[in-house]
Order: structure tokens, then sequence, then C-alpha cells
């Protein structure tokens, strides 16, 4: 199910002043933003806010909308309690009608080409009572892959030349509250390629190169759930060498650092972590 832009409902009275219907509870919600996949903290530019009833059909009370991250929000609703969930960044509106039980919001579904590393979409789940307040803690769906050292071992002064990174067999899409469980029926066709910013000489360098992509639990390249790679590819004495590293379990919201040696006999060395 993906997200669709039909309809982009708004709570009409998002302000403190807002109206309070006869035998409505309160609920207090405050948003923390729990981002491992970056080393600074990514801006917030647009917070969705769906709130379901936590108890019997877990239908859809009432959505917000803002174009920041709040501190906190107070909402009403005549129900024991709640079921707030939150979506950041969002690339396209939503369809409220079809999001109107908390069953159906499980199933919404982004696809990585929608997704941008400079504000990733990020979610979150909290239930709270009746006069209570929770934190919903905001992660971002993206996982980073960030090359680490490089060295060159060849002998004579070889160098590799123009180097260059790619991830193989990235999965091309995840469901929007999932936090295990990843994977992929589909792949990127054409995934990134990142050039390294100089050739690799006699010297150690840390590029730093940073990669993305979603999630993907799977760590053996078997049919139909194939294992994301990294590619890393030169040119030595005028000739292209490619070599592929296996990577674990790429987590949601998580960084993997990968240290590559070519060594002296043309084979490549790698430490993941």
């Amino acid at each position: 199910m993906a997200p669709s832009c039909k309809k982009d409902y708004v709570d009409t009275n998002p302000s403190d002043e807002v109206f309070v219907p006869v035998d409505s509870s309160s609920f207090t919600v405050r948003f923390a933003v729990a981002d491992r996949s970056a080393d600074t903290l990514r801006p917030v530019r647009r917070l969705d806010v769906f709130a379901y009833d936590a108890d019997g059909l877990h239908e859809l009370i009432l959505t917000r909308r803002y174009g920041f991250l709040p501190d906190s929000l107070l909402l009403y609703g005549p129900v024991t309690g709640m079921t707030v969930v939150a979506v950041a960044n969002s690339p396209v509106g939503f369809n409220s009608e079809a999001l109107g039980r908390y069953d159906s919001i499980e199933l919404l579904t982004y696809r990585f080409e929608d997704d941008s590393p400079a504000a990733p979409l990020m979610s979150g789940v909290a239930s709270v009572g009746a006069d209570r307040s929770a934190i919903v803690s905001l992660t971002p769906m993206m996982s980073r892959v960030v090359l680490g050292e490089v060295c060159n071992e060849l002998k004579n002064y070889v160098r590799l030349e123009d180097p260059r990174i790619t991830l193989e067999n990235m999965n091309a899409s995840a469901e929007l509250l999932r936090t295990k469980g990843f994977y992929p029926s589909e792949t990127v066709a054409e995934p990134q390629v990142k050039r390294l910013p100089y050739d690799i000489g006699i010297f150690p360098q840390r590029p730093g190169t940073e990669l993305f992509c979603y999630p993907n639990d799977s760590q053996d390249a078997t049919i139909g759930t194939p294992a994301t790679v990294l590619v890393f590819e030169c040119e030595i004495r005028g000739a292209t060498r490619r070599f592929r590293i296996p990577l674990p379990s790429l987590k949601r919201n998580s960084t993997t650092y990968v240290d590559l040696t070519v060594t002296a006999n043309e084979e490549l060395e790698s430490k993941v972590y």
C-alpha cells in the first residue's frame, strides 16, 4: 500500500485553541529524533500525526500536520487510549480515508527513490492513556554505509585510479512502521555510484564516502532475498578491477563502516564494523 496524494487531510484547528468535545480525554505527545544514520541531526521539514483509538477497530480519530517539529502536542478524543503515529518528511500527502484504521497505516510503503538523505523519511509510534503523556521516537527508514580507510599495498607505487563505490541489491521499498524483518522483493535498478575524491597511492586515505539504502536483513545472496553488497571499483595499470564486499544485515536507522585494503597480490581485504 503506497502513500496517496489524492486527499491531504489536516486537522482544521491545530492551534492551542482546540475545541474540546464533551466527555473527551486529553493526551500529551512529545517527540524525539533518534537518528543513527547520520553524524549530524537532520531537519524535520514536515510532520504528519495520526491518532487512532487504541481499542476496538483502532479507527482514526484525528490528524495533524506541521511544517516543523513541535515540542509537544495536546490531543483530545472520546477514548481511553490512543495509538499515535508520527511521520516526518513524507515526500507525498496522505489519503485519510484510506488510512482510517491502524492496520491500514501499518501497510503503508515507501520507495527508496522517493526518500532523501538530506531530509529522510522518519516515523514512530507510541501508545498513550487518557490524561497521560508519551514520547514518539522518530527514526529514519534509511541505513548508511560509510567507506572508512582505504589502503593500497601494490608494489612499485602503482596507484588505484578513479576509485568508486556503489551498492548492489539495494532494497527498493519498505513498510513505514516496520522495525525489523526487511527482505527485499525488489531491488533498485540503477544504484548511485560515488567516486572517491582522490586516487589511492602509498598513503592510506579515509574518504568517509557515504552511501544510503533501505534496510535489508538478508545476509545471504539467495534467490528472492538478495543481500546488499558494497562494490569497490578502480583502475589498476589501465584495467578495471571490481571487488564485491559482503555486508552484514543492514538494520533500519543504522551505520555500517567498511575499511578496504588492496593487497600486493591485487586481492581485496575488508573489515566491516
